[in-house]
């Protein structure tokens, strides 16, 4: 019987409640603003209570749309994800709509990972953002990679749809970051609507969406 993943996340919050009170993505720098419009609206409200088991940090370099010089910076579980978050950040793409002047000085992005708990097993979500002066104020658009494990190997909860601007593969998406007053994003221009994706990943269906602005 399929499962909400909302509902999955519930269950491990549940089940932490007589143990001491966990990390969620309020005690992580800038997981709040990046995930906050690359999830559904539901979901996130979930993640702001949901225990977070692990985080794995990688930093790079962003040259054109993809990062260089890869490195993690904090790891966690034992090194256990610090592979998975490697391809990711290598993989990813970034959409920059913040920057004209490409001549100058790389930009250093960050690449999260945060490790889930679920009813079902093992669950993971990957955001990236930028670490510097009005940082917290940029914006990012596109849809945040998430997977459950099964057995050894990790299954995707993919968008049903994709903009032609995104790349997506069992371990790469895609996220643009944009000024704070930009109506710009990777569902194209102006303010877009709603647009629930439903998703089903092995025994788990949830809701990946884009927030309206």
């Amino acid at each position: 019987m399929k499962r909400k993943l909302v509902v999955a996340l519930f269950v491990s919050l549940l089940a932490g409640s007589a143990v001491a009170r966990a990390r969620s993505i309020n005690e992580i720098p800038a997981a709040k603003e990046a995930l906050l419009r690359i999830v559904s609206p539901k979901f996130y409200r979930t993640l702001l209570i949901s225990p977070v088991e692990g985080w794995v940090v990688v930093r790079g370099s962003l040259m054109t749309d993809h990062l260089t010089g890869t490195k993690i910076i904090r790891s966690e579980l034992g090194g256990a994800y610090d592979h998975l978050a490697l391809d990711l950040a290598n993989n990813l793409q970034i959409v920059d709509y913040t920057r004209t002047d490409m001549s100058g000085a790389p930009r250093t992005a960050f690449v999260d990972l945060l490790i889930y708990k679920i009813a079902d097993g093992t669950m993971a979500i990957s955001f990236a953002h930028f670490d510097e002066a009005g940082g917290n104020q940029l914006r990012y658009s596109g849809a945040a990679w998430m997977a459950t494990r099964k057995g050894d190997k990790w299954v995707s909860i993919e968008p049903r749809q994709l903009t032609p601007h995104e790349r997506r593969g069992p371990r790469m998406y895609t996220l643009a970051v944009e000024p704070a007053n930009s109506a710009r994003s990777l569902q194209g221009n102006g303010r877009p609507s709603i647009a629930s994706m439903s998703v089903t990943g092995g025994e788990i269906n949830a809701t990946h969406a884009l927030r309206a602005r």
